[in-house]
C-alpha cells in the first residue's frame, strides 16, 4: 500500500465572525508548503487553538483523503472548499475506508502511527456551507490522526507508504461506531478498548457512548 502526497500544509489562527458569536480556529490549513520539520507534536510551523482536542503527542498530524473531492463533486456538481477538512497532509489513493487503527507509515524521514479519526465539529458549518458539513458527516470524511514515531523533514514528494498493519478497524468504523456503538459485539468492544494505538480521547468517547446507548 503505497501513494503519493497531494498538498502539505499548516494552519494559524484566524478570528471569525458568524451572526453575534465571534470566535478563534486555526482549522483552515491554508499555509501551503512543499517541504516542512516535525518533532514529536507534528509541524512545527502548525497552530491549534483549543488544545483540549486538537495537537499533542496522539494528534500530532491531521491526514485526508483527496478522493473526497472527486466524490464531492459527483454529488452536488459543485467543489469541495479545499480547506473543508482542515488537514495538514492529503493523500491520494486511499480514504478511511482504506486507513485501520495502528498503521504504521513512512513518509520521507517519518515514521507514523495512525490513532483515531478526527471528530467533525460545530465550526464545519460555521466555516463552510450546509452541504460541506453534511457531507463530512455522513460520509465520514473525517481525516484522521497519527502520531509521530520518528521526527523528520517532510516533502510534498515523499512517498506515504504502509509499513506495519496490527488491526483491521478502518478509520471509517471507528468515526460509525461513536454514533452507533456495536452494543451486541462485545468482542468487538474488547478489540476497540485494547488496541495499544488507539487514542485514549477516542477511547473515552466510545465509552461515553456505550455508556449512553
Amino acid at each position: 500500500m503505497k501513494t503519493t502526497i497531494k498538498s502539505i500544509a499548516t494552519g494559524t489562527a484566524q478570528t471569525y465572525q458568524i451572526g453575534e458569536k465571534t470566535f478563534q480556529s486555526a482549522y483552515k490549513k491554508d499555509n501551503y508548503t512543499n517541504d516542512c520539520t516535525v518533532n514529536i507534536l507534528g509541524i512545527e510551523e502548525d497552530f491549534q487553538v483549543d488544545k483540549r482536542f486538537h495537537g499533542g503527542r496522539d494528534k500530532a498530524i491531521h491526514i485526508g483523503s483527496s478522493k473526497h473531492f472527486d466524490s464531492f463533486k459527483k454529488l452536488y456538481d459543485t467543489t469541495l472548499h479545499p480547506l473543508a477538512i482542515g488537514c495538514n497532509i492529503f493523500i491520494n489513493d486511499y480514504d478511511e475506508s482504506d486507513i485501520c487503527v495502528g498503521d504504521i507509515y513512512s513518509i520521507g524521514e517519518l515514521i507514523v502511527e495512525v490513532t483515531q479519526p478526527r471528530q467533525p465539529c460545530w465550526k464545519i458549518g460555521a466555516l463552510f456551507d450546509k452541504e460541506t458539513s453534511c457531507y463530512i458527516s455522513q460520509k465520514y470524511a473525517t481525516g484522521w490522526y497519527v502520531r509521530i514515531l520518528k521526527t523528520g523533514k517532510l516533502k510534498k514528494d515523499s512517498p506515504f507508504k504502509l509499513e506495519k498493519r496490527v488491526s483491521n478497524i478502518t478509520i471509517k468504523e471507528l468515526s460509525i461506531y461513536l454514533k452507533m456503538p456495536p452494543v451486541e459485539d462485545e468482542k468487538l468492544i474488547k478489540e476497540i478498548l485494547n488496541t495499544k494505538a488507539l487514542a485514549k480521547s477516542y477511547k473515552d468517547d466510545f465509552q461515553n457512548s456505550l455508556r449512553n446507548c
